[in-house]
Order: C-alpha cells, then sequence, then structure tokens
C-alpha cells in the first residue's frame, strides 16, 4: 500500500506546484496588460472632464510604457474660433521642457570630449562674457548651469509677439530681452539651487561657440531627428505653423505665440508622441534598446538622473518614490502654454501633457499627482504582491501535501 501511494501524493505535489507557478506567472502578465489599459482608459475619462472644469481648450498626452510609446491622444480645440481639434500632429510650445531636451545637446558634447563638465565657462567663450560680479566667474561650470547652481541670475523669458524682431543671442544675453534682465553671477556658484533660464541661454551660446553652427540646427542633427522627433524643432518652421496650435489666456481670449531667442531655454516646438519618444528614450526599450537610444549612453544617463543638487540633477528635477525608483520631471510655462513631462525609468513608465492655456497647470497637477500616480502605485504594489501571494499559497499547499504523504505513511 506504501509503495502505491507515495507516487500518487508526490504527482499530486508536481501538480500542484505547477500549478501555482503557472497561475503566479499569467496573474503577473495579467496586472501588467491591466495597469496600462488601466491608464489608458483612466486618463480617456478624466481629460474631458478636467478640461471643462478648469477652462483649458485643448489638451494632448503620450504614455510610455516599458519603455516605449503605448498611446497618445488629444483632446478638444487647437483652435476654437476655427473648431480646429487637437490631434497627434498639434504642435505645442513647451516652454522650459526645452532645457531637459537641450541638456542631451550638452551632454552629447561632453561624452565626445568637447565641453568639460567642471571647467569654467568662460573657456568657451568669444563672443560674449559674464560681466563683473563681486563673485570668481571659474565657478560657472557647464555641471552647474545644467543642475541650475551657477548663482546666475534670470529665471524666465516672457518672449516677444512674432511681429516683433528678435534680439541677437548676445544681446539678450545684456539684457535687451522684454524685461528678463542680465545674466550676470548673483550668488556663490555651487552654493546652492537658483532656477535660470539664463543659465541655459549661456548654454545656448557655448553650443554656438563649440560647434560653429546654430543652436537649432546642431538640435535637430543631434538630438532631434535621431530619436525620431521630426515634428519638433527649436525654430518655428514653415511646417510647422499650420499644425501649431492657438494659445489661450485664463479666460479664453486667444494670445499672439510668442518667440524666442533664448530657445534652449524655452523655444522647442513638438508634439505629444514626439515628446513621448524623448521620454521613452531615457530608460530602456522593450526590445533590448539602450537608455539614450544612441544619441547618449546609458552611463550618461545615469549620470543626469544623479542629483547635483537638490532637487536637480543635469537638465531635470530628481525625485525619489517610496520603493526607491527615481520620478524624473520637468514642467514648463509660456505665456498661454503650459506642458510637463515625467519619467520612472525604473518602472518603464512616463507621461507627456501638454497644454494650450495659462490654465493647464492645474489640470497638469490634478491628472499626474491626483490619479495617475496613485494609479500607478497601486499597479506596482499588485505586480508585488499577488505573485507573493501565490508563492505563499504553494508553500502552504506543499506542507499539506507533505503532510498527507506523512499521513498516510502510518
Amino acid at each position: 500500500m506504501k509503495t502505491t501511494t507515495r507516487p500518487r501524493y508526490f504527482i499530486h505535489a508536481i501538480i500542484l506546484i505547477l500549478l501555482f507557478v503557472a497561475i503566479s506567472v499569467a496573474t503577473f502578465m495579467f496586472v501588467s496588460s491591466c495597469g496600462q489599459d488601466n491608464v489608458i482608459k483612466k486618463l480617456d475619462r478624466i481629460a474631458p472632464q478636467l478640461m471643462e472644469q478648469y477652462k483649458v481648450p485643448g489638451v494632448a498626452m503620450g504614455l510610455v510604457w516599458d519603455g516605449d510609446v503605448a498611446w497618445s491622444a488629444g483632446y478638444g480645440l487647437a483652435d476654437k474660433e476655427l473648431g480646429v481639434p487637437v490631434t497627434g500632429d498639434t504642435v505645442f510650445q513647451v516652454a522650459s521642457i526645452s532645457k531637459a531636451v537641450t541638456s542631451w545637446g550638452v551632454m552629447k558634447l561632453v561624452e565626445s570630449g568637447r565641453l568639460d563638465l567642471d571647467a569654467p565657462v568662460e573657456q568657451y567663450l568669444t563672443r560674449w562674457h559674464l560681466p563683473p560680479s563681486n563673485f570668481d566667474p571659474s565657478g560657472v561650470t557647464i555641471r552647474r548651469l545644467l543642475s541650475h547652481s551657477a548663482g546666475l541670475s534670470v529665471g524666465g523669458y516672457p518672449g516677444l509677439p512674432p511681429d516683433v524682431q528678435l534680439p541677437s543671442l548676445e544681446e539678450s544675453l545684456s539684457g535687451d530681452n522684454s524685461g528678463a534682465g542680465e545674466v550676470r553671477i548673483t550668488m556663490q556658484p555651487g552654493a546652492q539651487f537658483s532656477y535660470s533660464g539664463g543659465g541655459f541661454t549661456l548654454l545656448q551660446l557655448i553650443i554656438e561657440e563649440v560647434t560653429g553652427e546654430t543652436f537649432s540646427a546642431y538640435m535637430q542633427r543631434e538630438v532631434l531627428d535621431p530619436l525620431g522627433m521630426s515634428a519638433s524643432s527649436f525654430e518655428w518652421r514653415a511646417d510647422l505653423r499650420p499644425e501649431t496650435a492657438i494659445a489661450y489666456s485664463e479666460t479664453g481670449a486667444p494670445l499672439p505665440n510668442y518667440l524666442f531667442t533664448e530657445k534652449a531655454a524655452a523655444g522647442l516646438y513638438t508634439t505629444a508622441p514626439d515628446l513621448a519618444r524623448f521620454v521613452a528614450a531615457e530608460m530602456p526599450g522593450p526590445h533590448g534598446e539602450p537608455a539614450g537610444r544612441g544619441v547618449l549612453s546609458p552611463d550618461t544617463l545615469t549620470l543626469m538622473f544623479n542629483p547635483v543638487i537638490q532637487p536637480w540633477g543635469l537638465g531635470q528635477s530628481i525625485s525619489k518614490l517610496p520603493d526607491g525608483s527615481k520620478l524624473i520631471l520637468h514642467d514648463g510655462s509660456n505665456t498661454g502654454w503650459k506642458a510637463v513631462i515625467s519619467a520612472n525609468p525604473k518602472w518603464g513608465v512616463g507621461f507627456v501633457i501638454l497644454t494650450n492655456s495659462e490654465n493647464g497647470g492645474k489640470l497638469m497637477i490634478k491628472v499626474l499627482k491626483g490619479e495617475i500616480l496613485p494609479l500607478l502605485i497601486l499597479e506596482k504594489i499588485l505586480r508585488i504582491l499577488i505573485p507573493v501571494l501565490v508563492l505563499a499559497f504553494m508553500i502552504v499547499g506543499i506542507f499539506f501535501i507533505r503532510k498527507l504523504v506523512s499521513t498516510q505513511k502510518l
């Protein structure tokens, strides 16, 4: 009797183990797919509601999942007067998100040895120089410009109406910029974080000095085109103008499309799918594509995503979530335009939200912090919790079968 029952219960144990493994794998795959679907359904449902609540005419969104562009969509109107809808082809100003993209152009030159992160920037300048101050200009370095710790003035720029001639880059740096002011050292370099659009205007000049070409041309060839961002440019190109949304004030009045000499700080035009490609490139892809997608090395991205001075890395803000993963983020705010990008390379997830309204900031905060981040955290908890529970059931099942087998021996 003993010789016949042992194999039978042994087979039962193996079947039970395999069953639990299959359930665990299937459940994990189900949770993963449902996570993406749930996020898209959530965005699709809340976008029109929040647009109405916050009086935002148009919104475009993009979702990165597992390191790839998984979804993008447009809502509302790009032009209220003509009734033009927002689509995936609609072009937006993304304001200070320009800085995040510019940082890739800078780090490309660092990788090639044409720029030194810790060398005084004055060694690269011939067309313009930092004005005299009470601080040592040798402390102003590329690393500190990228991390807003160089102690420079000028937080942001208002831009100029399209019918007004733009100043030169040197003129803007010297204060001819609609009241933003002169770029100068106002505090000890390296001492503290102080957001400076002026620092990125200086980086724009440095790129031109080192490459011998215009900033826009360099960024198009070295960053935008290689990442597949064909509908993006630091120039308001003729082919982009018909697709560009109209910007609106808080009251819903149309605004001019303000232009910028300070393109590195505020001048990027792009679409939600294109910007989602940039966000996806900040993390490994689903088929083994490296972070950086060949434009930058993965090691460079790792360096950029380590804080230099809280809360900033090399080009974007860096914060830690409770699980230890990093949230990489940059928002943008030009007159009539609000935008945000965020990425979690560990999770392989990222978001793009573009709006054509002064009211867009409230909508973005609600979407990211009030709706999507809690959903993602729940999804990540389920990814961990369900396999753990299945494993626990397996252990209990094995223990139960062993008890049965030992009982049969008696």
